[in-house]
Parts: C-alpha cells; sequence; structure tokens
C-alpha cells in the first residue's frame, strides 16, 4: 500500500486530519486537491522543471511510482487519478 492509499484510508477512519481546503467560498476534497497540485508539479518536472519544497523522488514515493524521470511516471499518476476519481463517483 502506498503512502498516498494509506493516507486515504487513515483519513478515512478518522486517524488522519486533512486540511480544509477552500477555492472560491466553497470546500474542495483534500485528495483532489493534492492530485491535482502533484499533477502539475509532476508535468513540469517532466519539462525539465525543479520545485522548492518538492522533489520528483518524493512524489515517486508517495505514489508508489516506478520510472527513472518524471515523464516516465506521469501516465502513471494519470491513471491514478483516473482511479481516484472513479471512486469519488462510486460513493
Amino acid at each position: 500500500m502506498t503512502q498516498f492509499e494509506q493516507a486515504q484510508e487513515s483519513a478515512k477512519l478518522g486517524t488522519l486530519k486533512t486540511p480544509d481546503v477552500s477555492v472560491e467560498g466553497r470546500t474542495i476534497d483534500y485528495f483532489g486537491y493534492q492530485l491535482s497540485v502533484h499533477k502539475f508539479n509532476l508535468s513540469l518536472m517532466a519539462k525539465g522543471m525543479k520545485f522548492r519544497g518538492i522533489t520528483f523522488a518524493q512524489i515517486k514515493k508517495y505514489y508508489g511510482l516506478k520510472g527513472r524521470s518524471a515523464a516516465d511516471c506521469l501516465k502513471q499518476f494519470e491513471g491514478i487519478m483516473d482511479q481516484y476519481k472513479k471512486s469519488l463517483n462510486n460513493l
């Protein structure tokens, strides 16, 4: 189980309190927000940019991605995003 999956499970069980995320005055899902920010970061990393505060290795470890570069892992990450969106629709 990846760290992302563990965090989701802990939030469901109530052992992890996720921060409230507000956009335009309404609250949005924390994990969805996290996925979108990390997709933005990973997409730019695939083009050769670096970020302060987060590294490719951290994203790779958190989501359990396999590959040598951000470009290699981007498709896998998009698959994780799709699975998460489907799981939200099934609720």
